[in-house]
């Protein structure tokens, strides 16, 4: 190896760790045992979580320990399986009586081709969970597939190397299908999760 690639690792190894080193790690607490909620302040042709997931058939129970998830549910959105899937996600701290913007923001181009990232947000609390992931990673959220979880007790944990305030949060979703010529589809869905932050100790 050539001292000056010698070098770049040490710097690359030298960043981790300092970057390890400022993380802290936060708990996401549910704020309720049916965890999605409708959005605010959205266009009224704009679509919520039910009209993505049929929750019929999934159990959702709140503890102590958390939501426990079991059961399985149905997409009922109707885009077409050549859609690409367009995820906003943000932040909201409620603050003083309303809900103001954080600089928490995460933007996915197409949800379909990392849902099974395990460098993910969302892989330990939801995609890890999914039973029939070779269906999923052919089908995603095409209409009429069934996603079946297994049983499991939601447990969100996030490190950032920015302070977040302990507090009330809601996570904002905005889901946009695009057509596979890059057109906007009508049936964009939003929904948001809301919970508490706690600085683990």
């Amino acid at each position: 190896m050539s001292l000056g690639l010698f070098g770049i690792l040490q710097l690359v190894i030298l960043l981790n760790l300092v970057k390890n080193s400022m993380e802290s790690k936060y708990d996401f607490l549910l704020e309720d045992e049916k965890i999605f909620s409708a959005c605010r302040d959205q266009p009224k042709e704009t679509l919520d979580i039910t009209s993505l997931f049929d929750f019929t058939n999934t159990n959702f129970i709140m503890s102590e320990e958390g939501v426990t998830l079991s059961g399985n549910h149905s997409v009922i959105w109707d885009i077409q399986a050549s859609d690409r899937i367009e995820v906003h996600f943000s932040a909201l701290q409620f603050d003083r009586g309303t809900w103001q913007p954080t600089t928490l923001n995460m933007f996915i181009k197409d949800i379909c081709e990392i849902l099974f990232d395990k460098n993910q947000l969302w892989y330990n609390v939801y995609s890890k969970h999914i039973q029939n992931t070779e269906e999923m990673q052919n089908e995603c959220y095409v209409k009429g597939t069934t996603i079946l979880l297994e049983t499991y007790t939601i447990n969100f944990e996030l490190s950032s190397a920015y302070p977040i305030k302990n507090g009330r949060y809601a996570l904002h979703s905005l889901v946009t299908p695009y057509d596979k010529n890059g057109v906007k589809r009508p049936q964009q869905v939003c929904f948001e999760v809301k919970g508490e932050f706690l600085k683990k100790k």
